[in-house]
């Protein structure tokens, strides 16, 4: 998925040590006298991989989706099926996914939208587990594979999760920082989690999610991961990088940083809420909900919405889901102009600030 500077605010990133090289499938067990015995009488029958679906939803990606969908094609797992959806693209997409057949099952949908995208693909899928991968992002080969032998097949999880590749356009790759094992939550707030190609989730769960909402177009896998948090559905670590996500800096408009900024907004104003409800808050998950509500509101400010950022900082600090800077100066700024103007105040003092 490409992304402005700001969707990446809040990854905590490590640049990869010497050279990356993609993990390769594990070898198959090499022949030995035992071979020549003959099989069990009672025999034992091998356990089949599971059938994996692999579902890209394209739209204008002419110039991008083919490679997506080779790198689809060219996982070592052995069951898969690849499906593409063509959520009524106006470019040459339908035109470059075309070789790809009949090795994937293409679809097609006047355009709906990410999310509708997603469900077409989740109801025409029929693994077992179901890997999404946005069309301008990749899989190393072994992505799955290695996800579903570090993790003993999945067994006992609903939700598979690695860190990713992040690709920005500069001939490095580099690593997301480990990612954590427990305190979820407090992960996800924080921004620690993968992004969309992270993921391998067992398609059933995903179903009584009720599958990807539309609430934040901009942010529907961390509105997803959420979901499936608040519901208890049980994730489990494989620590090996397997996906590629694919980022490229660019300017954003005042309207496009205002939607990133609403959108982020409405999504964790409904987790906060269900920790409300839940009484589930500790003081860490207060810590890191307050800096993730404090930048979106300086989202807000930034995007040319003063008044809105200003309402949203004073309600969120209300119900406790706000934690400005503890910078003294910032605090006096806060105190004495508002937020929005000491929003102001301080990105000038940034901007005089000797780099």
């Amino acid at each position: 998925m490409a992304v402005t500077d700001d969707r990446r605010a809040g990854s905590r990133l490590s640049t990869a040590r010497g050279p990356f090289r993609p993990r390769e499938a594990p070898p198959e067990r090499p022949s030995s006298f035992l071979d020549s015995f003959p099989p069990d009488p009672a025999g034992f029958v091998a356990v089949a991989p599971p059938l994996v679906s692999i579902g890209i939803p394209a739209h204008n990606g002419a110039g991008t989706a083919a490679a997506a969908v080779a790198s689809a094609l060219a996982q070592s797992h052995p069951e898969k099926e690849v499906l593409v959806v063509d959520d009524g693209s106006t470019d040459r997409t339908r035109e470059v996914l075309e070789p790809f057949l009949p090795r994937i099952r293409l679809l097609a949908q006047t355009n709906r939208g990410r999310a509708a995208a997603r469900n077409a693909l989740l109801e025409a899928a029929r693994g077992e587990w179901i890997q999404w991968l946005d069309q301008d992002d990749l899989l190393l080969p072994a992505k799955i594979a290695t996800q579903l032998s570090e993790t003993g097949g999945g067994a006992g999880a609903e939700v598979l999760y690695s860190p990713c590749l992040l690709d920005e356009g500069t001939g490095e790759l580099r690593a997301q920082a480990p990612c954590p094992e427990r305190d979820l939550l407090r992960s996800w707030f924080a921004g620690e989690l993968p992004q969309t190609g992270g993921y391998l989730w067992r398609r059933e769960a995903v179903r009584r999610l009720g599958g990807w909402s539309d609430l934040a177009p901009l942010f529907d896998d961390y509105e997803l991961v959420g979901r499936a948090l608040r519901r208890g559905l049980r994730f489990r670590l494989a620590p090996s990088l397997g996906a590629v996500w694919r980022i490229r800096r660019g300017p954003a408009s005042a309207e496009r940083t205002r939607d990133f900024a609403r959108q982020k907004a409405a999504v964790l104003e409904e987790m906060a809420r269900w920790l409300d409800q839940s009484g589930g808050w500790t003081p860490r998950l207060r810590a890191a909900a307050g800096e993730a509500f404090f930048l979106a509101a300086r989202w807000l400010a930034r995007g040319g919405a003063p008044g809105q950022a200003e309402r949203f900082f004073a309600e969120a600090s209300a119900r406790g889901w706000m934690r400005p800077p503890r910078s003294p100066l910032y605090r006096i700024l806060l105190g004495g102009l508002g937020f929005s103007r000491a929003e102001r105040f301080s990105a000038a003092l940034r901007r005089l600030s000797p780099a």
